[in-house]
């Protein structure tokens, strides 16, 4: 991260957390180091953006959906997430989980958030981590503007360095040209093995058992290429980790009578 960590990082999380929405199928979960607000702590978010859909619970017409609880699921940023100055372009079938990792506490700088992307470059094809973690990242192909013209698309973002583990350590060695577009992709994926019926009142421990593992390719959403045109950004850390605990009721955040 700029300015802030570059190398190993091991975030020893001791807070675990899951955030249904009320009356939607959404669900966050939050894997955190203390139990602080995100602003001042580090940790990761994982947004499920439909619970049932991976549980295999029925639609709400009733038709059934198989479950997709053990398998692999690609993590990438939701369509709405673009680099500063980039129209926000509609994506056939994006993707039903999203992360972050966010290290708030330990940098305490403006931009402390690396997110979880669905492909990107500079990554060791036989340990599979990061190993360009510095440099620019690779050029975009022009954008063309409302005046015919075309806009250079590269994507804004000041040289970073990162890597980061979560219940594991993950290791990284810099390229030795400092460039960011060699090496191979990575893809980021997540597998729930039990999760949350998103009930907060649920008194069945075995539908609020939350389980699974990750393993997260990191980059800077300023530096992917709009429309998700050229190469894929740059790996800016390499996170892996596993999580597993039990949703509990707790006080909320605003009482109101």
């Amino acid at each position: 991260m700029t300015d802030c960590w570059s190398g190993c990082f091991d975030l020893h999380p001791n807070f675990f957390a899951a955030v249904p929405e009320q009356n939607g199928p959404q669900l966050q979960i939050r894997i955190q180091n203390g139990g602080d607000y995100e602003s001042f702590s580090d940790g990761l978010t994982v947004t499920v953006e439909d619970l049932h859909e991976v549980r295999g619970d029925p639609a709400p017409d009733g038709t059934p959906r198989p479950s997709l609880l053990g398998q692999p699921l690609v993590v990438a940023l939701p369509p709405s997430v673009v680099p500063p100055g980039m129209p926000v372009t509609p994506v056939t079938n994006p993707s039903i989980v999203s992360a972050a990792l966010y290290l708030q506490r330990t940098c305490r700088t403006q931009n402390v958030a690396l997110s979880a992307v669905a492909a990107c470059s500079g990554v060791a094809p036989d340990a599979g981590t990061c190993n360009t973690l510095t440099g620019t990242p690779p050029a975009c192909p022009p954008v063309a503007t409302a005046d015919g013209g075309a806009d250079a698309g590269a994507a804004a973002g000041a040289d970073a360095a990162t890597t980061t583990g979560a219940d594991a350590s993950a290791d990284a060695a810099p390229a030795a040209d400092g460039g960011a577009a060699s090496g191979g992709v990575g893809q980021s994926t997540i597998t729930f093995t039990s999760l949350f019926d998103g009930n907060p009142a649920e008194a069945n421990a075995a539908q609020r058992l939350i389980e699974g593992s990750f393993d997260l390719y990191l980059a800077d959403p300023r530096e992917i290429c709009s429309g998700g045109s050229g190469p894929p950004p740059p790996c800016r850390g390499h996170l892996t980790g596993t999580f597993r605990f039990y949703f509990q009721r707790g006080r909320p955040a605003q009482p109101f009578p």
